[in-house]
């Protein structure tokens, strides 16, 4: 049958490129695919090793920042602590600083109450003078008696005593 014929010549020539084409695949397959393979381990066992040395940055860094906050705490304690220091010596010198300048103001105060009483003793002796003086001036005219100045001086201090 002339058909069949035509089949048979026909699949004969399809199948030899067939089996070309496969077997360049199995070449291909047998020869790249190992590489490929190795790249691909290679590249997998890279990206393992890339990963592995970011976890062991990451764990120092965080050892490094925490001694570097343990340190700053330090610093900042110690820095408290001689601000304290500091402070209280500062306290300490003011303080003897007001005590003296106190006594200073406390001694020009006793010397001005007593140079103001001193003044007050002598006005008033002064006052006193004049006052008897003056009484005596006007029991002479409005009475035409006389008056020692001993005895104005009496009534003078009489009449300051009571007020």
């Amino acid at each position: 049958m002339p058909q069949l014929d035509q089949i048979t010549v026909s699949f004969l020539s399809q199948l030899i490129p067939l089996l070309a084409v496969l077997a360049l695949i199995y070449v291909m397959a047998a020869l790249l695919l190992p590489k490929v393979q190795g790249t691909i381990d290679a590249r997998a066992k890279r990206v393992a090793d890339d990963l592995d040395a970011a976890d062991k940055a990451h764990a120092r860094a965080d050892e490094v920042e925490e001694d570097y906050r343990t340190s700053l705490n330090e610093a900042r304690g110690e820095a408290n602590s001689l601000t304290s220091d500091a402070k209280s010596r500062v306290a300490a010198e003011n303080e003897k600083r007001l005590a003296a300048a106190d006594e200073r103001l406390n001694a020009r105060l006793a010397e001005a109450e007593a140079e103001l009483n001193k003044q007050r003793e002598a006005a008033l002796a002064e006052i006193s003078d004049v006052a008897a003086d003056a009484t005596r001036q006007i029991v002479e005219r409005v009475s035409s008696g006389s008056v020692t100045a001993a005895e104005a001086q009496a009534a003078v201090k009489e009449a300051m005593a009571n007020g």
